[in-house]
């Protein structure tokens, strides 16, 4: 198969992932949102694919977005999720042996990217600071729920051989 292909198949099979993943929540009885295993599912794309894991952080994250009944929130989502996959793709593209302290950090900074970035977004959205601000306390138990995951399944996604993906990469 075509290496092109084959990184639009593994980027739209990973798409799926992300948005089961991010579908899949734990319910939250207060705030917008849920707390979900998508952030997880995007750094271990990252740990695949690279900085491409963008596309597949955006698209897969839009849809659930989509799907779960906010779609208002689907253009954040997608800056959003798409930044965070080109931080940690390059991270952990670049650095293929980081210890898992290390990864904790590059995970911290695109928890942090996707907090502030849902902060802005929501103060926007609603024209208020106080439900912009409400939000940050779960956004923020989303981000740690994210690293946890994040560093729990990157290690397993790192095992995955897609030399054709990696190829393509350089």
């Amino acid at each position: 198969m075509n290496n092109k292909i084959r990184l639009i198949v593994y980027g739209g099979v990973l798409s799926a992932v992300i948005m089961l993943a991010t579908l899949f929540r734990f319910p939250i009885p207060t705030g917008y949102g849920y707390i979900n295993f998508g952030d997880g599912a995007i750094f271990a794309t990252a740990a695949v694919m690279g900085p491409y894991a963008a596309f597949s952080a955006a698209l897969g994250s839009a849809l659930a977005d989509l799907i779960a009944g906010y779609p208002m929130y689907i253009p954040a989502t997608v800056v959003i999720k798409g930044l965070m996959a080109i931080v940690a793709g390059f991270a952990l593209h670049k650095y293929k042996n980081m210890p898992w302290y290390l990864m904790a950090v590059v995970f911290l900074v695109c928890e942090v990217i996707m907090v502030f970035g849902y902060f802005f977004y929501e103060w926007a959205l609603y024209a208020s600071l106080p439900a912009a601000a409400g939000q940050l306390i779960f956004n923020s138990v989303q981000g740690v729920a994210g690293i946890a995951t994040g560093l729990a399944i990157v290690p397993l996604a790192r095992k995955i051989k897609i030399s054709q993906v990696h190829q393509d990469m350089v």
